[in-house]
């Protein structure tokens, strides 16, 4: 795309539209613009997103508190600003130093006025901090690309940014092979009733729990008698599926470029206050429960097209859960409302999707992100091999469906 102009402006539009932003005029000799992606416990709670959070420094005028837009403490220093309506996380406001307020934008929800000059980049992601606090390393692993060829990949730190330790060796952290799972290990070792995962996210209004280990129990006694596993379910180990989506629609509620899901039966989800009680199970009955079981605490409803329900919290706006009227019995979860032991990435619950097309990835071409999606194909494959996992059971699906699809084809890459 190439361009002759010598400022652009950003716009940080909402997934309703009924927030707009606008910045002042951007010189295209200061880009590319410098992001942050923060993996600690807190962000991953408040987006959803294991990637936690990522932002810039905002080029334009204050958000103002309205009716629209939404204002959450999420600490003593720092507010979330958000639609609504649809929960899109818009901004941060930071009162770190005395007297001084800055506001700094989610990238995910960031577009060019114009097309820019050839070659040129909009954000260089430049640092991943905090993460100590996902234990395993999160999404760090394949967000190692997100910059450009051209461009240095993001440092990484322990903790703050600049205050922390910093990890410089170029393998993969933790540098403790140990600490890694196998991709069978799972829950079915533990006791009848046990391997529960808290699922709540950061104001702690949204408060259920993810009944993991009864899942895969379930799963298994299901598969003994002749019947059929739910399509998300990994036949060898009964985890829960891990995917990877790049969807524009994703992107713009969470605020990050890269989003997760992983996927449960509703009867396998309950209450915090109340755990032997589902919540209701079926995305009807769950649809007519908001706002009248005040055990669903602030979860809040956004429709976002036809027949497709996008939950979170009203108060915090964590991404939730993603309901559609075609599977009716099911939910996806936002993997960073997941408060697992091992890890954030939960790998006894869920067994990932590395390697092979991300989801949605084509929303990106044509515009500033179209690298993306090449680059965290080839980081997941990479890091799949590095862990000598065999091709995840819905890749060597979708793969062996394609083959089928051309002649000669052999479904393995």
């Amino acid at each position: 795309m190439e361009s002759n102009t010598d400022t652009i402006t950003l716009t940080a539009q909402c997934h309703c539209r009924a927030l707009t932003f606008t910045s002042k005029p951007v010189p295209t000799t200061s880009l590319p613009l410098k992001a942050t992606n923060c993996h600690c416990n807190s962000c991953r709670h408040l987006t959803g997103s294991l990637r936690g959070s990522t932002d810039i420094l905002w080029p334009g005028p204050p958000p103002q508190p309205s009716d629209d837009l939404k204002q959450y403490a999420f600490s003593p220093r720092l507010n979330i600003y958000f639609c609504s309506h649809c929960s899109t996380t818009l901004f941060w406001e930071d009162n770190s130093t005395p007297g001084v307020t800055n506001y700094l934008a989610f990238t995910g929800v960031l577009t060019p006025s114009s097309p820019l000059p050839l070659g040129q980049n909009l954000i260089e992601w430049d640092a991943h901090m905090f993460l100590a606090d996902t234990i395993d390393g999160g999404a760090v692993p394949w967000l190692n690309g997100l910059n450009p060829p051209s461009a240095a990949k993001p440092r990484r730190w322990l903790g703050w940014r600049e205050k922390s330790k910093e990890i410089t060796s170029e393998g993969y952290w933790p540098e403790d092979k140990n600490i890694f799972l196998s991709h069978a290990d799972n829950l079915l070792h533990l006791p009848e009733k046990e391997g529960n995962i808290p699922l709540k996210c950061h104001c702690g209004g949204v408060d259920f729990v993810l009944k993991a280990g009864d899942a895969q129990r379930d799963f298994k006694e299901r598969q003994s008698k002749g019947g059929q596993l739910p399509w998300f379910v990994d036949p060898e180990s009964y985890k829960l599926l891990g995917s990877l989506d790049g969807c524009s629609d994703c992107r713009l509620v969470s605020g990050t470029e890269i989003f997760a899901w992983t996927f449960a039966e509703l009867k396998h989800i309950t209450f915090a206050s109340d755990p032997t009680s589902p919540l209701p199970l079926d995305t009807t009955a769950l649809q007519s429960a908001i706002g009248t079981d005040p055990r669903l605490g602030t979860l809040s409803l956004y429709p976002s097209s036809q027949g497709v329900q996008r939950y979170h919290c009203s108060t915090c706006s964590a991404v939730v859960f993603y309901a559609c009227d075609s599977r009716p019995d099911m939910v996806d979860i936002a993997p960073g409302l997941l408060h697992a032991p091992e890890g954030a990435r939960a790998e006894r619950v869920i067994s990932w999707s590395w390697g092979g097309k991300l989801g949605f990835g084509s929303d990106m071409a044509g515009t500033w992100r179209e690298h993306l999606p090449a680059a965290v194909e080839e980081e997941t494959e990479q890091f799949r091999l590095a862990r000598r996992f065999p091709k995840n059971f819905r890749r060597v699906v979708k793969e062996q469906g394609a083959a089928q699809a051309v002649p000669g084809g052999s479904g393995q890459v």
